[in-house]
């Protein structure tokens, strides 16, 4: 009897596979496996040929909260904030010294987070005031944009240039966000509220630091387009005795007539690395990264 219905068992089990195959593809199944393996071979060696600050920084463009790019219109036609005495109470060197270090980084990507966030809240609220299911948290590109910016900040940032504070915050908001990306169905805005408070702590440390490292009374305590005009702005300073090894020109607005350089700059090749702000000004930003014009030895006395 076991003989019987173990033959019986096979037959029906060849009798489905025939059929099975005919009704699968298996030539189409292997390639698509090969398929995924392919792109799994490539999207793992992608880290070693991106540069995630540049792409971060593509995107960013043309965004207000974007570090580093020209705005749309020219000084003249905007709303600059005055550094009032706090560019008298910072030496040029110091805030060369900043603008070139991780912390500047790490301040502006911190920025660029709040920012996004404060949208990504506003507009979670405005949805959850219009609608019975609220905002769709896996379409939220702010939130995204905030947590990419926290993401760039731990990866391209320098942990020991940053204050250990700083870094815990960075964590901690960076656990936040996934944890609302992965659950924020839920009371959204509400989930958003509290990563933007993280955010927000995050950048008041990196502030204080820089604030710290400019000389500056914590008293003062600048805000952040005040510092950004600190390190950006060298319109009318002299940058003669600066010593510009190795410092980070891009972003840095100067003057033709009143920014002076050292000796061994070529002025008509700097503006070839940079954009003027509008036709006539003589105001310039240099766009360039690397800047060829400036030599890496470049010490002037």
């Amino acid at each position: 009897m076991t003989d019987v219905f173990e033959q019986w068992w096979a037959k029906l089990n060849l009798q489905f596979d025939t059929e099975l195959a005919d009704l699968l593809d298996l030539n189409a199944g292997l390639r698509e496996i090969g398929l995924e393996r392919d792109q799994a071979q490539l999207e793992s060696g992608l880290a070693s040929v991106l540069d995630l600050s540049g792409g971060l920084a593509a995107i960013l463009a043309g965004n207000v909260d974007a570090p580093r790019f020209l705005p749309a219109e020219p000084p003249s036609a905007q709303q600059c904030h005055d550094p009032g005495p706090w560019r008298e109470a910072v030496s040029v060197e110091a805030r060369l010294a900043v603008r070139t270090s991780p912390l500047a980084h790490a301040l502006h990507l911190s920025h660029a987070t709040v920012r996004s966030l404060v949208r990504a809240r506003d507009l979670a609220q405005q949805e959850e005031a219009r609608s019975d299911y609220g905002p769709n948290h896996q379409f939220d590109t702010d939130r995204m944009m905030a947590a990419n910016c926290t993401r760039a900040l731990l990866v391209d940032c320098d942990a020991k240039a940053l204050p250990a504070q700083a870094v815990l915050c960075a964590h901690d908001l960076l656990w936040v966000l996934e944890y609302v990306e992965d659950h924020g169905h839920a009371h959204y805005a509400l989930a958003l509220e509290g990563a933007l408070a993280r955010a927000q702590d995050l950048l008041r440390v990196l502030t204080s630091e820089v604030v710290g490292r400019l000389g500056l009374s914590e008293s003062l305590l600048p805000d952040y387009e005040t510092i950004l005009s600190l390190l950006d702005d060298f319109i009318g300073a002299d940058l003669r005795q600066a010593n510009l090894t190795g410092v980070k020109l891009d972003g840095l607005w100067w003057s033709e007539t009143s920014t002076s350089w050292p000796p061994h700059v070529d002025i008509e090749l700097l503006k070839l690395d940079s954009v003027e702000t509008a036709p006539g000004s003589g105001i310039y930003v240099i766009t360039q990264r690397g800047m060829t014009n400036i030599p890496d030895s470049l010490t002037c006395a």
